[in-house]
């Protein structure tokens, strides 16, 4: 009887006390909120991970300099943000991220299609448990992009399975008219099934870019769907030669005139480009 009332007890108190839940391994890592800060030359965003124990939303900064990613506001200053309110509400880390990057300029969704911008992914390699267990972790892929008919950056990326999709979508960042972001986002945690994860890349060697915006996407903490001006990739697409060399072709008679720049959508769609 005595272990009946404190079962009881404990089931009506316990709704009374908030409990931080962590994950255990699966999880999305997605991430938006994309800005530049013109005094270090970096591209900030906000990186969301459920996997692991779960953390509150990080800031970090990919520089444009080193291509390299670093973290600004961490996992664990974020905790120490969460402990200092006396609950788990996320609102005082998404104030204190708001702080650091409210002067920074916000980057504009950047039409793929309309840039004659093409991606090839490849197939590297599997990647399995272990030597014992013939069960696949993850695979390696590589992503090739074209502007036109010239390669202009080479991508490393993780998946899990070769018929997954890719999907990429492009930003322009303020003060660059060679140069854009190129966010990534696909099935890159296997466990569990598979979870999304979204990586920021940058993207030199472009031309002519066309910053008209196409579509009224914006990125939230949600990941990324196909839209307008994005580009859903697999790996058993084939990247035609001839489509290339007839997109480089449109461009040149946009750029002599033959071809109004407003008419440039209509005649790629004639070819399937």
């Amino acid at each position: 009887m005595e272990k009946i009332i404190i079962l009881v007890v404990f089931i009506l108190l316990t709704p009374l006390f908030p409990v931080k839940v962590e994950a255990t391994v699966g999880g999305e890592s997605l991430i938006y909120n994309f800005k530049y800060n013109p005094a270090d030359e970096s591209i900030y965003y906000i990186f969301q991970s459920d996997s692991g124990r779960g953390c509150p939303p990080e800031l970090m900064k990919l520089s444009l300099n080193s291509e390299k990613t670093e973290t600004v506001l961490s996992c664990s200053q974020g905790e120490s943000l969460l402990s200092e309110s006396n609950n788990y509400d996320y609102s005082s880390v998404g104030l204190e991220i708001e702080r650091i990057t409210k002067d920074f300029k916000p980057l504009t969704t950047l039409d793929l299609k309309l840039n004659n911008i093409a991606i090839d992914v490849n197939f590297i390699s599997a990647e399995n448990y272990s030597s014992e267990i013939n069960e696949v972790m993850r695979r390696y892929f590589t992503a090739l992009v074209y502007q036109g008919n010239n390669k202009v950056k080479e991508l490393s990326m993780v998946g899990c399975n070769l018929n997954q999709p890719f999907t990429f979508q492009g930003y322009a960042i303020p003060g660059y008219n060679k140069r854009i972001a190129l966010l990534l986002s696909t099935k890159g945690n296997c466990f569990e099934g598979g979870y999304a994860n979204e990586s920021l890349y940058t993207v030199t060697g472009v031309d002519n870019l066309n910053k008209t915006v196409t579509t009224n996407f914006f990125k939230s903490s949600s990941a990324l769907t196909p839209n307008e001006g994005n580009l859903v990739i697999y790996e058993s697409d084939n990247i035609k030669t001839s489509n290339i060399y007839i997109g480089q072709f449109i461009e040149l008679l946009i750029q002599i005139g033959v071809i109004a720049p407003d008419k440039a959508t209509a005649a790629r769609a004639i070819f399937g480009l």
